[in-house]
């Protein structure tokens, strides 16, 4: 799997996201912006903006690290597809969540637009929803 395009990108996201690094996360994604993704609630969250993504990003990185959060992903299934300086990747992952009186395992699947810049490759788009468990 190692190999695939942009399995390595995509799992420094979810690393970055595990590790509650804003900094690390904000260097990794363009400002293209085109983002669905799941709240903690399970809630589909829209976010069209910069602002948008980067007020939502550090709300759930402070709530995380205000519950003392350990996160961790695994990735199940993967694809990556690119063509030129834009590519794909398609992946099913847990995210888990370990908290002092309960572990959540959020089983996901995302889609990742790339798209290749000056600083390399980026993420544009990122789409995710619930999967079955």
């Amino acid at each position: 799997m190692p190999d695939l395009p942009f399995r390595a990108e995509t799992q420094a996201l979810l690393d970055a996201v595990n590790a509650l690094d804003l900094d690390a996360l904000r260097a990794m994604v363009d400002d293209d912006y085109g983002i669905v993704d799941i709240d903690p609630h399970g809630r589909t969250v829209v976010i069209d903006t910069r602002a948008q993504w980067d007020t939502y990003m550090a709300e759930n990185f402070a709530a995380m690290r205000a519950a003392n959060a350990v996160l961790s992903s695994r990735i199940i299934d993967y694809h990556g597809v690119q063509v030129d300086s834009l590519g794909y990747s398609v992946l099913r992952f847990v995210q888990k969540v370990e908290l002092a009186d309960a572990v959540i395992e959020n089983p996901c699947v995302v889609t990742i637009v790339w798209k290749h810049t000056d600083e390399g490759w980026k993420e544009a788009r990122w789409h995710c929803s619930p999967a079955p468990a």
